[in-house]
């Protein structure tokens, strides 16, 4: 039987109604709590906003609860979740909103105190959450009190300038609670940005089955019976406007009886308290907060990592030694869990392949779900012998419903049930599969993608820039970092370095903005006349003695 995102969160709620379902800063939220606070939220939308089916609302927000409840609310009235990460500059949250015709945006006080003039013109549609209204109440005392004077002065005083603009926590709910929406399990639901099969930024429409596809695999992710993990939590350190954080790390939890673990800010200090606190069994993350984690001799001598039963890699391509430094580290605390990588991509939601304690293969990206299929084409769509290099596609339930506004877009991505992902790789005779490289323009920054194009584009806005070319460098924090390459009409390197850096960090996530910037003559250029950011890439790489 189809059900949607709402309907699968609360078969837990019935069945394990007590049971721990988020625990944030100390905040213990039982399953029967959260969906209260969920119809709660669902009476506000309707009746006080009156949110409709279809209705699109942008949710930018970071680890806190209310993008649960948001999320869950949304999906219970057939409104579509619009996910964006909370710290986007006031330019691009009006630009999403436009394309999207988002009804309103759930935001963040910290990002929006950074440009509460900005705002003006659209306060009637902004709800601003705080990050203490779910915290216990001596951490909310003081965090309220003593640690956000300034943004509450800030936001007081624009408050008082421009009525309409509201704190989430004002709305009251009238105490008729919405009917749920059934029968919608295919229409869209989620809008996630992405690069895109061909790495040009794009929106992705995704429907409650591709999630509840994903999330009814958890036991096999995890290789071990749905009773092994009831009451245990997950690490929710990913963020929401990320496939990866949302699916796996929010919603699959929740449907598994699962906690929830929210983290709003990853410190390795805070990761060993929490394991302190609460059961942590599962976690998942990208190569750079698994660094961190075992730089910290915290982490490396902790008793409760014996809870632990496995962790996962992904957003990034896994380092080997990494993988076994880890595995080596759980082995001499007594921990039977080991990290395992997998893959996937906006496209499908998040991984559909993977290895586990059943199926795994040493520098392979996993083994096929059950349910999904994984084929190597070549540039002809013909399927290519095992063992030889091509396209990797998948099909499975977790594809998208396609591009938003963009058909033919969605076509190229999408042929006869195949997602062409746009990433190079292999097949094994055994059906494990082997990432190679990509095909596609993107790069992967702490694992959040970052888009060279829109870089680009941005850059040669700037008055006096003739071309600019990205690539990536390495960064021993981040791992990887963007490098621009600027040809300018006129020369002055010290105000026109200012300029571009002005605009980019006005402009993009700050995983985006670029590190270096280097002002050449003239950029290498292919046979059709396009900037062959092949050439430079490789001419870095060889300076910096790079191999790839």
């Amino acid at each position: 039987m189809q059900q949607t995102i709402y309907e699968k969160f609360h078969e837990s709620v019935i069945d394990f109604p007590h049971g721990l379902a988020v625990y944030y800063q100390g905040k213990k939220i039982s399953f029967k709590k959260l969906d209260k606070l969920v119809n709660r939220m669902s009476d506000i939308l309707v009746n006080r906003l009156n949110v409709k089916r279809g209705d699109v609302l942008l949710i930018a927000q970071p680890n806190i609860p209310e993008v649960l409840v948001l999320f869950y609310a949304a999906n219970k009235i057939g409104a579509v979740c619009d996910f964006v990460h909370p710290f986007t500059p006031f330019n691009q949250i009006v630009s999403i909103m436009k394309h999207t015709n988002a009804k309103y945006a759930f935001l963040f006080e910290q990002r929006v105190a950074k440009e509460v003039e900005r705002y003006r013109d659209i306060a009637d549609k902004i709800y601003v959450t705080r990050i203490e209204d779910f915290l216990p109440v001596g951490k909310k005392f003081v965090y309220h009190n003593f640690m956000n004077n300034a943004i509450r002065r800030k936001l007081g005083k624009w408050r008082g300038s421009f009525p309409g603009f509201k704190y989430l926590k004002d709305l009251k709910p009238t105490g008729k609670v919405p009917e749920t929406v059934t029968g919608k399990a295919k229409e869209t639901s989620i809008l996630l940005h992405s690069g895109s099969t061909t790495g040009d930024p794009k929106t992705i429409c995704l429907c409650d089955d591709n999630l509840n596809f994903i999330a009814d695999h958890a036991c096999e992710m995890l290789a071990c019976k749905p009773e092994e993990i009831r009451g245990g939590g997950m690490l929710s350190v990913l963020p929401s406007f990320h496939g990866f954080g949302l699916c796996i790390t929010m919603h699959t939890p929740l449907v598994s009886r699962f906690a929830c673990i929210l983290v709003p800010k990853f410190s390795a200090k805070e990761t060993v308290k929490i394991m302190k606190k609460t059961k942590v069994s599962c976690i998942c993350g990208v190569p750079t907060m698994y660094e961190a984690l075992l730089k910290d001799k915290n982490f490396r001598h902790n008793k409760h990592l014996r809870r632990l039963m496995v962790v996962f890699c992904g957003g990034d391509s896994l380092n080997r030694n990494l993988q076994e430094e880890f595995n080596k580290v759980m082995k001499e605390n007594g921990s039977k869990c080991q990290m395992f990588e997998g893959y996937g991509l906006t496209e499908a939601v998040c991984v559909n392949i993977v290895n586990t304690f059943d199926h795994n293969k040493p520098g392979s990206i996993g083994y096929p779900i059950s349910g999904a299929e994984f084929k190597i084409f070549d540039e002809d769509g013909k399927e290519v012998p095992r063992g030889e290099i091509g396209e990797i596609c998948i099909k499975s339930p977790a594809i998208m419903n396609g591009y938003f506004k963009d058909e033919k877009a969605s076509k190229e991505a999408v042929k006869d049930g195949w997602l062409y992902t746009g990433d190079l790789g292999y097949m094994d005779e055994d059906n494990f599969v082997f990432f190679k490289q990509r095909k596609k323009r993107v790069v992967k920054v702490s694992g959040v993608g970052v888009f060279p194009t829109e870089i680009e584009r941005l850059v040669e806005s700037v008055p006096g820039v003739e071309a600019c070319c990205a690539i990536q460098i390495p960064d021993p924090r981040l791992q990887n970092a963007i490098k621009v390459f600027v040809v300018a009409k006129f020369f002055d390197e010290i105000g026109m370095r200012n300029a571009i850096m002005d605009t980019c960090k006005k402009y993009l996530i700050r995983w985006a903005v670029p590190k270096e910037i280097e002002f050449v003559d003239s950029l290498p250029k292919t046979l059709l006349g396009k900037i062959d950011f092949k050439v430079l890439q490789k001419q870095e790489d060889e300076k910096r003695g790079i191999s790839r």
